[in-house]
């Protein structure tokens, strides 16, 4: 059954992609051609009053949205903001301020558009796989992103195509980002047994306004090869993050894949860009995921490694365990 994304997923995902290029050190964005203008009191009370109305009618977890939308009114009249006039260390501050409350790593506010600097949408798209073949017929696939699927299944079938023949294969997530989650579920579908069709997972979003929530559900497809019989390590490590770490944790709850590295950032939740006015976007997560077999998510805990192992030394402990060697203990290796 072909996947049939939502304008509201799809618009989502778009949001996501683009915040990939938000860099992970910061807690906000500022994006170099962002220009500065200091903001005024009344501007300040508008960002605020439009992002508790986003936490109250938008975010996942309502009451969570609600604690956060009371702290932020309550510090707004005990004039915590008085003196803010620079909308980049004000998107910081409200950011830190939101994930304190929330422990939402996808909650964020943002000075600068992440689009700005976006290629035009007729510019091609690259789908970000590197592909090549190690010694011992083992394959690498180091893959930054997971793009939309008119772009990443043509990629996909010709990166496992291409490695189909090795003895072991290898995913390197140490560096994903995230994106759309039907990528995920196709990328997952190599690995499943085509003679059935597998949940991968689901995503819950909060119908806006109210306590309610509707379902998508995303499920193996069929690929042109498969991946079978063979064993599969994901590398995953501290900057791997969303999707990214959403095709490590799908695949190891169904015992696929063995996972290495260290435990991945643990951002789980989903969400659209909000524009505030000054040059502020807020992103309020509206979704969550929630595997079909776990009944759980990698959210604010990330995923946790089978095989724990520096990240700079990942791929050297898989190819060893490829190639039946023994493996440095992580305590050794520090």
């Amino acid at each position: 059954m072909p996947y049939r994304r939502s304008p509201f997923l799809a618009a989502c995902f778009a949001t996501i992609s683009a915040l990939m290029a938000v860099s992970s050190a910061t807690s906000a964005a500022v994006p170099d051609t962002a220009q500065s203008v200091p903001l005024d009191q009344a501007t300040v009370r508008k960002v605020i009053g439009d992002i508790v109305v986003e936490l109250r009618e938008g975010y996942v977890f309502p009451d969570r949205g609600m604690q956060a939308a009371d702290a932020l009114e309550k510090a707004l009249a005990e004039n915590t903001y008085a003196g803010v006039t620079d909308p980049g260390k004000f998107a910081v501050q409200l950011t830190d301020q939101l994930r304190a409350i929330t422990r939402d790593s996808h909650m964020r506010v943002i000075f600068g558009s992440p689009f700005r600097n976006q290629p035009p949408p007729s510019a091609p798209q690259d789908a970000g796989f590197e592909v090549k073949r190690l010694d011992g017929n083992i394959g690498y696939i180091h893959l930054v992103r997971f793009v939309p699927p008119a772009v990443f299944n043509p990629a996909a079938d010709d990166a496992v195509r291409n490695l189909s023949d090795t003895a072991a294969l290898i995913i390197d997530m140490r560096d994903n980002g995230g994106g759309h989650p039907a990528s995920v579920a196709y990328l997952a579908s190599f690995f499943l047994d085509p003679g059935q069709r597998v949940h991968v997972n689901d995503l819950i979003w909060r119908n806006r306004g109210t306590s309610t929530f509707k379902t998508e559900s995303f499920w193996s497809s069929p690929t042109p090869v498969s991946y079978l019989g063979k064993p599969v390590y994901v590398l995953v490590g501290p900057k791997t993050y969303s999707a990214g770490e959403e095709f490590a944790y799908d695949l190891q709850v169904l015992k696929r894949v063995t996972v290495i590295g260290e435990k991945t950032r643990g951002g789980a939740n989903p969400g659209g860009l909000k524009e505030l006015g000054s040059d502020l976007f807020v992103v309020v997560p509206t979704g969550r995921a929630e595997n079909p077999t776990a009944h759980a998510n990698w959210g604010g805990v990330g995923v946790s490694p089978d095989v724990q192992a520096a990240p700079e030394l990942a791929q050297e402990t898989a190819v060893a365990l490829a190639m039946g060697k023994p493996v440095t203990p992580l305590s050794a290796q520090q």
